[in-house]
């Protein structure tokens, strides 16, 4: 709108600065889109990066017990729950508020993560199917906590079969080693089938 106003209001103006401000003004998404996609394999490669270095970090401390925890709600307050009760024996870090994404959790064990810890609680969030099972590959949790299940962010997943996969714990589940341990909410009836189907 700003341009036809410039354009009915500047009769001073040559036709040339006219055209050329028409122009740009056609023209500006296609110069954003272009920029984007020239930026974004670079974005993509940093990501990519930073997810390798946490993996291979997170990996050298073979004595530190993992706890991811997943579900549709509860998870922050499970997660400082277990950091307050934990902490009264162990050295515990836990994942901040909010930071339950691939790249949140990377930065807490890249630049928080050290030697002394005995225990990392992990809250992971996820938007879509294969999204804890991204978390857990690079964590590696040796227990796991699903909070509750509901549909409120079914939305988000599409179908029930994606929500339960993620939120509903079957890849935390699935990605525990044989000698883990699923804690699950009992009055939870997602949560009572995942307990029958596991083999945890």
């Amino acid at each position: 709108g700003g341009y036809f106003f410039l354009i009915i209001s500047s009769s001073a103006l040559p036709i040339y600065v006219l055209i050329y401000l028409a122009i740009y003004n056609f023209l500006i998404p296609l110069i954003v889109s272009i920029i984007v996609l020239m930026v974004q394999p670079f974005f993509v490669l940093m990501r990519k990066r930073i997810l390798r270095q946490a993996t291979e970090k997170i990996a050298q401390f073979t004595n530190l017990a993992v706890i991811g925890i997943t579900g549709s709600y509860g998870k922050t307050s499970t997660k400082e729950f277990l950091k307050t009760i934990l902490s009264a024996k162990f050295n515990v870090l836990a994942t901040p508020a909010h930071k339950n994404s691939e790249m949140g959790i990377a930065d807490t064990i890249l630049k928080n993560l050290n030697d002394k810890h005995q225990v990392f609680i992990v809250e992971m969030g996820a938007y879509n199917k294969g999204g804890i099972k991204l978390l857990c590959d690079m964590v590696k949790p040796r227990i796991g906590v699903v909070t509750g299940v509901n549909e409120q962010h079914l939305s988000t997943f599409g179908s029930m079969e994606n929500l339960l996969s993620a939120e509903g714990g079957i890849e935390l589940a699935e990605h525990l080693p044989q000698h883990g341990t699923l804690v699950i909410n009992g009055d939870n009836k997602y949560c009572l089938d995942l307990y029958k189907k596991s083999n945890i």
